[in-house]
């Protein structure tokens, strides 16, 4: 397939900004708000009823559970869950160095860092290596950074204070399995998202190991202490859409996220316009196939400052409810996200 995309000075989000875009605070994204909100808490408690339901409704469902519960094992075990939700620095995102002697190269030397082209090919070969599909750089906007992060288990909210050392954001997308997502809302499409998920930590954390050992710093992250979105679209990676999700040239919104902050200076990646505000704004299939209507179908409206689609989480979070299990319909039924002929 000919490739669409244009490089571009500025994100394509950059023409709908309206005014100042404050840092978000991820105490108020659904999957905090779904610990302390009542409305919130009702639709959690809707779903894991429905779950215990669809398991047992049949043997096929319940296998599928099965299988989606092995697709999420690393995301849930060795990532400690914090790179699923808003708040990192724990088990494999440690913001340590997780190496040990002898094999921790960084105690023999460091690298040169004048060299950026040297080390940013190296930084793509690497994230190619380690399993990403998708890679690009960009400088750190800090307004993508969360300015507090929630921990679900302890339901305490925290600062999240990064240094302006870490001007570098490695954004690596993972596609998510074509065949699976289809059968979406069967419990099988949710391993295809929980594999993304647990790859995204498995990715996150080599690239971070694999800068450590040149004798720099580095901060592995799923969902969690910045925005993937905004990050992907200032790293090239695509574009955003009304879905809310990223929209990429090569998967549509087929993928999933995760980025490394680093103060290895490196070369930074230009935005691309691959048409989708123009495709959206004409295009309402993911909304009209949203089962509860979590996706607009009209006009952009102001949010923090960014006139976008404007997403009801917790329309979508019922979704999840009414399923018994994670919703991506949006994802299906877009057509940029078929595989290419």
């Amino acid at each position: 397939m000919k490739s669409t995309a244009k490089r571009v000075n500025d994100p394509t989000y950059a023409q709908f900004i309206v005014g100042d875009i404050p840092k978000y605070d991820a105490t108020h994204n659904a999957f905090s708000l779904m610990t302390y909100d009542p409305k919130y808490e009702k639709v959690r408690a809707q779903q894991m009823k429905n779950m215990k339901e669809i398991i047992n409704a049949d043997t096929d469902t319940f296998m599928e559970m099965a299988f989606r519960g092995g697709a999420w094992a690393v995301a849930y075990s060795l990532g400690n869950i914090s790179g699923v939700y808003s708040w990192g620095g724990r088990g494999m995102l440690s913001w340590k160095q997780l190496g040990r002697s002898p094999f921790l190269t960084s105690s023999i030397r460091t690298l040169d860092p004048t060299d950026r082209n040297y080390a940013t090919g190296w930084i793509k070969k690497a994230a190619s290596f380690y399993g990403a599909d998708l890679v690009g750089i960009c400088k750190v906007d800090p307004r993508w950074i969360y300015s507090h992060v929630y921990d679900i288990t302890t339901k305490k909210t925290t600062p999240v204070n990064i240094p302006a050392t870490y001007k570098y954001a490695i954004v690596m997308a993972l596609e998510l399995d074509y065949d699976l997502i289809q059968q979406s809302p069967r419990p099988i499409a949710a391993a295809a998202t929980g594999l993304g998920y647990s790859h995204m930590i498995e990715v996150a954390v080599r690239m971070a190991e694999f800068i450590r050992n040149l004798g720099f710093n580095a901060i592995p992250m799923g969902n969690d202490t910045a925005l993937s979105h905004p990050l992907a679209v200032d790293a090239g990676l695509g574009e955003l859409g009304r879905s809310g999700m990223l929209i990429t040239e090569q998967f549509g919104a087929r993928v999933r996220l995760c980025k490394v902050f680093t103060d290895l200076p490196l070369i930074p990646d230009k935005p691309v316009d691959l048409g989708i505000q123009e495709y959206c704004e004409k295009c309402t299939i993911c909304a009209d196939a949203c089962p509860t209507h979590a996706i607009p179908t009209g006009e952009r409206t102001v949010v923090r400052g960014l006139r976008k689609w404007a997403i009801d989480p917790l329309k979508c979070f019922q979704g999840w409810a009414d399923g018994g299990v994670d919703c991506t319909h949006c994802i299906t039924v877009c057509p940029r996200s078929k595989p290419a002929a």
